[in-house]
């Protein structure tokens, strides 16, 4: 029996180039502000909940604490974010915005508007619902045990 598998049939292969290429592409959009595609969901994040321990942040964005760290750490060399430690538990940090970050609150949202648009075009409301789903779906897949 041949083996058919070819990689650019591979949904994996099509996710990870497409997350690439977003992340490339937006992170030259950012650049005008000196910030890039993670610095971003970051503040986003913090838009909605400002205060988040650090590891509730990780949780929030799926990612692994030690990547959200390097992250952090170059937000808080901007002077966009802080870390507080925790009164209760000394060990633990809230992170919080900075009014420099608050200013770019506007900027921050039309890019990821803009970004979004870019991506969805030429795709209708249903569509870009079916896609949603789907790729839902398809992580959801991959999550269970």
């Amino acid at each position: 029996m041949e083996n058919n598998f070819k990689i650019e049939n591979c949904l994996g292969f099509i996710a990870n180039r497409f997350v690439k290429e977003f992340q490339r592409s937006f992170d030259a959009k950012l650049s005008r502000y000196g910030l890039t595609c993670a610095q971003f969901c970051v503040l986003v994040k913090l838009f909605e909940e400002d205060g988040l321990t650090q590891t509730k942040l990780a949780e929030r964005l799926y990612i692994e604490n030690p990547t959200l760290v390097r992250t952090l750490d170059r937000l808080e060399s901007s002077d966009l974010i802080e870390r507080r430690r925790d009164e209760g538990d000394r060990r633990t940090y809230h992170i919080y915005l900075l009014p420099k970050a608050r200013e770019l609150k506007g900027v921050i949202e039309k890019a990821g508007t803009e970004m979004n648009k870019k991506v969805i075009e030429g795709f209708d409301r249903h569509e870009i619902d079916d896609v949603r789903n789907r790729l839902i779906q398809l992580w959801r897949n991959l999550a269970k045990k």
